[in-house]
């Protein structure tokens, strides 16, 4: 985006004869600007002579005040050169398929802020040096990667589509699902359709189309509506959140309590960054290991990891959990059996 802005910028100032100056209060190369612009003249002329475009180009660019439409001719230009972003509470780091972690070129607009508001970024460039650094690059929404990356595939779960041969998951409604389906098929057929017979007016033939991709695009305020890994809602999982995070308990504090009242170490937790951008935790104590669900953030993760020790401590497993039950925790059976020696032995020290 920074690129596309400053090539306007240098246009509008050449029309004033000013565009020396521009670039130099700018720290612009007037060579660099000049070379995008041969660029643009000569995917100009591929684009007509293919029938994609008519010689009055002004129809076509009407939209070019979008910056989300921007975004994403961008997307459909360098993927699959995509980088996930990964927010943290006070940071943020990026990872792509083949390298893993990967930091921003020192020099890259996006590397001066503390936080992008997106979850990924498409590239241009890699540089290697001691680690692998990502150079000309924009940030992009879910809708976006989604209509305008790579070939899209159904996972086994409705509602769930990959990308990229399962690397990137989106998870949502799956009418939203098919919708994106949809929208994406109709897009490629409206581009054969051109291709085929370039007097077809795409404007007027794909008018509702471009509508509602447009809609789609600009309305994403990536406020998570699409989660890279999310699971699906699973209903055992709301129950024992209910039954151990209700009138706004810790299931932390709850597990640490019952293991000290008993006169036990607190736990250990131990989180692993997954591929999948996600967090998974696990929650250890007396020789005993309780895995958690993947979540978006290591809190997130080490909470459901004590409700996975919580179920098993209090019996509430998924085979006799009643989802009505509102009773506190109790210390039974599995607990017992846990703590049973450590009693018993407390028991005989006064004899």
């Amino acid at each position: 985006m920074a690129l596309v802005r400053a090539y306007e910028g240098w246009k509008e100032a050449e029309k004033e004869g000013s565009a020396y100056e521009y670039c130099w209060r700018n720290f612009l190369s007037a060579q660099t600007l000049q070379a995008i612009h041969s660029l643009r003249k000569q995917f100009n002329f591929i684009l007509k002579d293919a029938g994609l475009i008519e010689e009055d180009t002004n129809n076509h660019n009407k939209l070019s005040h979008n910056q989300s439409l921007v975004r994403a001719i961008i997307c459909s230009g360098l993927y699959p050169g995509i980088a996930s972003v990964v927010h943290r509470e006070t940071s943020m780091s990026f990872k792509t398929m083949d390298d893993g972690q990967v930091s921003l070129y020192a020099n890259s607009v996006n590397a001066r802020y503390e936080t992008i508001p997106y979850p990924w970024l498409v590239f241009g460039e890699k540089v290697k040096v001691n680690s692998v650094f990502i150079r000309d690059s924009t940030g992009v929404s879910d809708s976006v990667l989604i209509l305008f990356g790579g070939a899209l595939a159904c996972g086994a779960q409705a509602g769930h589509l990959k990308m990229l041969n399962g690397y990137i998951d989106f998870f949502m409604d799956h009418n939203l699902a098919e919708c994106f389906l949809k929208l994406n098929e109709e897009l490629d057929k409206l581009i054969q359709k051109k291709l085929q017979d370039p007097k077809l007016d795409i404007l007027k033939e794909g008018k509702y189309l471009m509508l509602a991709v447009e809609d789609l695009v600009s309305g994403d305020q990536c406020e998570g509506k699409f989660v890279f890994g999310r699971e699906s809602r699973k209903p055992k999982v709301t129950n024992d959140n209910d039954r151990f995070t209700k009138d706004g308990a810790n299931p932390k504090s709850l597990l640490q309590t019952l293991l000290m009242r008993a006169g036990h170490s607190p736990p250990k937790y131990k989180t692993k960054h997954l591929k999948t951008n996600e967090f998974r935790a696990l929650v250890e104590f007396k020789g005993m290991q309780f895995v958690g669900k993947p979540k978006r953030n290591k809190q997130q993760a080490e909470r459901d990891a004590a409700i996975e020790a919580l179920a098993w401590l209090t019996h509430t497993s998924d085979n006799n959990q009643n989802e009505h039950d509102d009773s506190q925790p109790d210390v039974t059976d599995n607990m017992l059996k846990l703590l049973g020696k450590r009693r018993r032995s407390k028991q005989r020290r006064p004899g």
